[in-house]
């Protein structure tokens, strides 16, 4: 496909227009579904090297940023908690967890809820590193927005909620 062919394609797509290739293998299907795929999609890697970009300096993941994020706004929490809410593979967790330990950013404590388990709390270093870090990641976030009107911001998050939550929906099923 030419230059000129994607130019095209991509203008078509960003006034709603799915072009009929795209439609043949998916018979009677909405052609917004295809959008909200595509553009879903094409999100999902840009916010990730968005975060890679900015978390790189720290020697963070995503995952592990989350977890930090997480533990700043609600207190200290289960691992079980914590992967309810930010859908982390449990490997994945028990991974962030382990790195975040290591680099002093976290702490385990018994649980005294539950004696096997434990409770997992941001550290002061760690305290003093996520709120440096949600700071930097709040400032980057308003200039990546700063074109959007707030009625623009709270449609976009409304749509986002109601994107999540269909996909939360279905994994509860």
């Amino acid at each position: 496909m030419s230059d000129l062919d994607l130019k095209k394609l991509e203008t078509d797509l960003r006034r709603g227009e799915v072009p009929e290739s795209m439609l043949a293998g998916v018979n009677g299907v909405d052609p917004t579904t295809i959008l909200i795929i595509m553009w879903a999609g094409r999100l999902s890697r840009r916010v990730d090297a968005f975060y890679q970009e900015k978390l790189r300096p720290h020697g963070l993941q995503y995952s592990d940023y989350s977890v930090l994020s997480m533990l700043c706004f609600s207190g200290a929490m289960s691992p079980k908690q914590i992967n309810r809410y930010l859908a982390i593979t449990s490997g994945g967790l028990t991974k962030a967890i382990q790195r975040l330990e290591k680099a002093g950013l976290l702490t385990r404590e018994p649980d005294p809820a539950d004696g096997r388990g434990t409770r997992i709390s941001l550290s002061k270093k760690g305290e003093r590193s996520v709120t440096r870090m949600l700071q930097e990641d709040v400032k980057a976030h308003e200039e990546l927005f700063r074109e959007l009107s707030s009625a623009e911001r709270k449609r976009i998050a409304a749509s986002l909620r109601d994107l999540l939550d269909a996909f939360e929906a279905a994994d509860s099923e």
